[in-house]
């Protein structure tokens, strides 16, 4: 494992995209800094930090779908992975030694951004407004949620073959969680009540009528649940700070982590490499 670990970091150093996913965490971290400060000297707005640092999260799952698909893809279509397998090294250690560098790299990413955002802008926008406790449980969170993505992507790059179809399954995979996602925040902050117009003798009138698209108790389990286990709903609600369980979500992010990493470990190892 040990030996396997050096060998993918010294790849993921020597990498282009692991530079690329450097810079483009640099990058983001300066741009949203200035688009805010921009808006606070034009509209005299209060910026709050913490809040560009929970911003991140609703995107890192692209991010590390990018580069899971492509960094592990490359083992395939090189034919590493067969090679390592082919020196002596264990099916069990590849997986593991490949998620240990995803997570690794998907943690630095948004570390490498929480400090520069802190770093400048503390300095620009003042003090973090909520208490500290509060903020480090919101991270803390989020950091579980990048293991549960991470996990969830190196299992598709470790069973699909393909660099192509790992990155496009991928990417659609993302994009599917987060509309899921979306969909069910929106259906648990429908309003109970509409307004509705009618015309009584020739009058427009606006009542208050109930919504009929408003989700019944159990719909509102259903949708909370589903919300709750989703990692792009996890990052949808850390990001808002609106998160009525949040010491449940790290259990649904574990439990992800474990059912796609032992599903991963078994499929590998019945995996017919060419």
């Amino acid at each position: 494992m040990i030996k396997l670990l050096r060998a993918g970091f010294t790849r993921l150093r020597k990498n282009k995209l692991f530079w690329l996913l450097t810079v483009f965490s640099i990058g983001l971290s300066l741009f949203m800094i200035y688009t805010q400060y921009s808006d606070m000297k034009k509209y005299e707005e209060v910026i709050e930090v913490e809040q560009l640092m929970l911003n991140y999260s609703m995107m890192v799952g692209i991010v590390i779908a990018i580069f899971t698909s492509l960094f592990l893809g490359v083992e395939y279509s090189d034919g590493t992975i067969r090679n390592k397998i082919c020196i002596g090294h264990k099916r069990v250690n590849i997986y593991l030694s490949n998620l240990i560098i995803v997570t690794l790299t998907s943690l630095f990413s948004y570390i490498l951004f929480l400090i520069i955002v802190a770093s400048i802008g503390i300095p620009l926008f003042g003090t973090i407004t909520i208490a500290q406790s509060k903020l480090l449980m919101l991270l803390g969170c989020i950091f579980v949620t990048v293991i549960a993505y991470s996990s969830i992507f190196t299992f598709l790059a470790m069973i699909i073959s393909n660099k192509t179809i790992t990155a496009i399954v991928s990417i659609m995979l993302t994009f599917a969680l987060l509309m899921n996602a979306m969909i069910c925040f929106s259906k648990l902050e429908a309003p109970k009540t509409i307004q509705e117009a009618t015309i009584v003798d020739g009058e427009t009138k606006i009542e208050e009528v109930p919504n009929p698209k408003y989700p019944s108790e159990k719909q509102k389990k259903l949708y909370r649940t589903m919300l709750d286990i989703n990692p792009a709903g996890q990052m949808l609600q850390l990001a808002g700070r609106v998160v009525p369980n949040l010491s449940i979500l790290p259990l649904y992010s574990l439990g992800i982590i474990v059912v796609f990493t032992g599903t991963g470990l078994v499929l590998f190892k019945k995996k017919e490499l060419k």
